[in-house]
C-alpha cells in the first residue's frame, strides 16, 4: 500500500512539473510585423492590404482614406529591437519583452528623426495589430502605425 501511495505521489509530481514547464515555456524570438498606413480625409480609397482591418481604422481613426505607404517585418530575438524607416521622416523601432506563442508583448516607438514621438508598451493577441496614430504627415494627413507579432 505504501508503494502505490508512493507511485501515486511521483506519478502527480512528475504531472504537476510537466504543466507548469509548458505553461512557462516562452519564445526566445518573434517575427514582427510593422504597416505605416497614410490617413486621409481627401478621398474614400482604401488600399486592399488593409481591407481586414478598415473597419477598425474608421472607428479608431477619423478619416475617411487609409493608404499603405510601407510595409516592413522580420524576426528578432526576444528584449532586441526591430528597427525600420516607416514613411515622412518617422521610424518604428520594436522590442519584443515576452512571447508565449498566443500573446506577444512589446515595446513600441516611433521616432521623428531623433525626437521621440510614442513610447509605450504594448500587449497583443499574436498576429493581432495594434495601431497608434496622430503622427502628422502634413496638409492634414496622419501617420498610422500597425504592428503585430508571433
Amino acid at each position: 500500500m505504501t508503494t502505490q501511495r508512493t507511485l501515486l505521489f511521483l506519478a502527480a509530481l512528475l504531472f504537476s512539473g510537466a504543466g507548469m514547464a509548458t505553461a512557462q515555456e516562452e519564445r526566445k524570438t518573434a517575427d514582427i510585423q510593422v504597416l505605416a498606413i497614410r490617413a486621409t480625409t481627401k478621398n474614400t480609397d482604401i488600399s486592399p492590404e488593409l481591407r481586414s482591418i478598415a473597419d477598425t481604422l474608421k472607428r479608431q481613426f477619423r478619416f475617411t482614406g487609409f493608404k499603405l505607404e510601407r510595409r516592413a517585418g522580420g524576426s528578432t530575438k526576444i528584449g532586441e529591437a526591430y528597427t525600420t524607416a516607416l514613411t515622412g521622416g518617422y521610424t518604428a523601432k520594436i522590442t519584443p519583452t515576452r512571447n508565449d506563442g498566443k500573446r506577444i508583448t512589446m515595446r513600441v516607438e516611433v521616432l521623428q528623426g531623433s525626437e521621440r514621438r510614442l513610447n509605450t508598451t504594448v500587449t497583443v493577441d499574436a498576429r493581432r495589430y495594434q495601431l497608434s496614430g496622430g503622427f502628422s504627415l502634413g496638409e492634414g494627413d496622419e501617420l498610422i502605425v500597425a504592428v503585430s507579432g508571433a
